[in-house]
């Protein structure tokens, strides 16, 4: 076959692990304010006086993203049901500490709960040849399908492959890599993402765009499967075309870096308009690469991945798309917030629940680090 001729790759078998906690957003974001007011009461170094703290709550109320656009977030952790910031376990506050417990400790509470959710899934799911597993909130070797992996009971040859670092885009890389592997041999590739976002944040940063990242970001874990066969009986998605492109002079906008407390966020107010200004020729050379037109492309169900508050609305505005055509990917974000690379297989496991008829095309974006924009065209079948 010549690689147009190709045997066509298929995600199929999604499979959602729910987090142990589901919070409202109001809960969360007072919580959170309370966390930063308790910090600030105790830091040494606070330029805060006990008048300024309570106008804590009043900034977290003006930039926190709001009710109406998500409605409640699921965590692991379970410090927010706790009233005892000294006795927390992530989020521990004290005369010690101020920023939570430090990164190795967190990186320990994901290690543990990754390791349970891999047990989970395999426990009714088939056992795979390779399994990618995708995550930018919690690093740890042998990771938890290495572990998985490793025991007498899995009883298969399983190769793992880690698909680390690369944020909110993470899905779509990783779905590239399964496909490849796929074409070179491998019957079944398993893609797992175990987003824990919910560990990641200071108490002792306090700006805008900080207060956005931590009333936005929330913890999701799914796995799918790519093959060369469907599976009968439901839906299935046909990978037809995806695209990278890295955005020039945009460095600065947009990372992703440890620090003694966790993983640091840091995005510039720029990132919106920089994707505005790009999406359209991304988007031209995204079809090109699956061959489509462009009004048959906008006939298609698009997945967005919802880097914040305005991003599906931008997206959404540039394309000229209907409500109906994002509908799918707002109902995510209201309902689980930003899951980081588990977002997007969220929106497209919510369209395979939809009642979509056979060669329905699903046109995808993710944003992240770099600043990368990825895309991807989808068919379902």
């Amino acid at each position: 076959m010549t690689k147009t001729e190709q045997e066509p790759v298929y995600l199929n078998n999604f499979f959602q692990v729910l987090p142990k906690n589901k919070i409202s957003q109001k809960e969360i974001i007072d919580w959170t304010a309370e966390c930063h007011i308790q910090a600030e009461r105790l830091n040494p170094k606070s330029t805060f006086d006990e008048k300024e703290l309570v106008t804590l709550k009043k900034f977290f109320d003006r930039y926190a993203v709001k009710e109406n656009q998500i409605s409640q977030r699921y965590f692991e952790c379970n410090d927010v049901f706790s009233k005892s910031y000294s006795n927390a376990e992530i989020y521990r506050i004290d005369k010690e500490i101020q920023s939570g417990t430090n990164i190795l400790e967190r990186t320990h509470f994901f290690a543990a709960r990754a390791y349970e959710i891999f047990k989970e899934i395999y426990q009714s799911n088939v056992k795979p040849d390779h399994l990618i597993h995708v995550t930018c909130t919690g690093y740890i070797s042998p990771s938890a399908p290495q572990r998985i992996v490793a025991e007498d009971l899995w009883q298969k040859v399983t190769a793992v492959t880690h698909a680390y670092h690369m944020g909110c885009y993470a899905a779509l890389p990783s779905i590239r890599l399964a496909q490849a592997l796929v074409t070179q041999g491998d019957t079944r590739v398993d893609i797992v993402h175990t987003e824990m976002c919910g560990l990641h944040m200071n108490p002792l940063a306090q700006t805008p765009e900080q207060t956005i990242v931590q009333t936005l970001f929330a913890d999701g874990h799914m796995k799918y499967s790519a093959s060369h066969e469907k599976v009968s009986g439901t839906k299935n998605l046909k990978i037809i075309a995806i695209h990278e492109k890295i955005i020039a002079d945009s460095t600065q906008d947009m990372s992703w870096v440890p620090a003694p407390w966790g993983m640091q966020m840091n995005l510039s107010r720029e990132v919106p308009a920089k994707i505005k200004e790009q999406l359209k020729p991304f988007f031209s050379e995204l079809l090109a690469k699956a061959q489509l037109n462009l009004p048959e492309a906008m006939k298609s169900i698009f997945a967005i991945h919802p880097g914040g508050p305005k991003i599906i609305g931008s997206v959404q505005e540039v394309l000229e798309l209907s409500d109906e055509q994002t509908k799918q990917s707002k109902k995510v974000l209201f309902e689980r917030g930003n899951m980081s690379s588990a977002t997007l297989p969220h929106v497209w496991n919510e369209i395979l629940s939809a009642d979509l008829v056979s060669g329905t095309r699903i046109i995808s974006f993710a944003f992240g680090p770099g600043l990368t924009l990825f895309g991807s065209v989808f068919e379902v079948c």
